[in-house]
């Protein structure tokens, strides 16, 4: 017994270095914004649809990440049959320091086919973020928008592709997800599963895996419908990190009025 605990000895040395080489390296690279209030695009427009779009989140700190929380007021509407424009403003809360002004975002999804046209629903967004700070550089992201019908199963697949503008600190392109498995049950209720994540490091357009962002978990939304063509839909989900890089968890919701 006393030769075993000898020769375990130096192999227990090894790890603690290991896992404190891990932890320095983690705390000492920049990261990602978590942005806990991420939400799902879809590739539909309606022409003349006028929303006001509030998304909130809050997520818990992770291996390398403080917590934070963010929300969202915008105004959105579909200017044509394909193209739908949204503006608004996001708060945002990090660690321990107080919430202000953020980003001020502009969206936009164009359509390029009706619902059920082709056999996959297929769109393409582009945004761009202007920050408070200005030393943060502005974003723009575009990408491809998916969505598929299977009878009572909705599925949704987005990439974006993303990149910072007159940045030194971020200067790898970003290559984020956004994913769902929705069932129509019944109005107002509808469940299902999202996934969002983001491959890159700062530095890297593919990052190793405990380096990148990933966020799982279920999710419910549904619409009520309202007098004079209006209405209120809502979708909410519960999200876990599986990365040191991600959050451990995200409560996540969004609440849209239609009129």
């Amino acid at each position: 017994m006393k030769t075993a605990g000898i020769g375990f000895a130096p192999v227990r040395r090894r790890r603690y270095r290991a896992l404190l080489v891990l932890a320095i390296g983690l705390a000492g690279a920049p990261a990602w914004a978590v942005e806990a209030s991420v939400y799902l695009l879809t590739p539909t427009v309606t022409q003349g649809d006028r929303e006001i779009d509030s998304h909130s989140g809050v997520s818990s700190s992770g291996p390398a990440v403080a917590r934070e929380s963010d929300s969202t007021l915008a105004l959105g509407m579909g200017l044509t049959e394909h193209w739908f424009s949204e503006l608004g403003l996001r708060y945002a809360r990090v660690g321990a320091a107080g919430t202000s002004w953020d980003v001020l975002e502009w969206e936009n999804v164009l359509a390029l086919a009706e619902p059920g046209g082709w056999p996959i629903d297929v769109g393409v967004a582009l945004e761009a973020e202007v920050p408070h700070q200005s030393a943060q550089g502005v974003s723009v992201r575009a990408g491809p928008l998916l969505q598929k019908d299977f009878y009572n199963i909705e599925v949704n697949c987005n990439v974006l592709f993303g990149h910072y503008l007159r940045t030194g600190e971020f200067t790898a392109t970003q290559i984020e997800y956004q994913a769902q498995i929705k069932i129509r049950y019944r109005q107002p209720l509808e469940f299902g599963l999202q996934a969002f994540g983001n491959f890159a490091s700062p530095t890297r357009a593919w990052a190793g895996y405990a380096e990148q962002l990933h966020r799982v978990g279920p999710a419910i939304m549904g619409r009520f419908l309202l007098p004079q063509e209006r209405s209120i839909s809502y979708n909410a989900a519960y999200l876990v990190g599986t990365t040191a890089h991600s959050p451990d968890r995200t409560l996540r919701v969004q609440v849209e009025y239609e009129f």
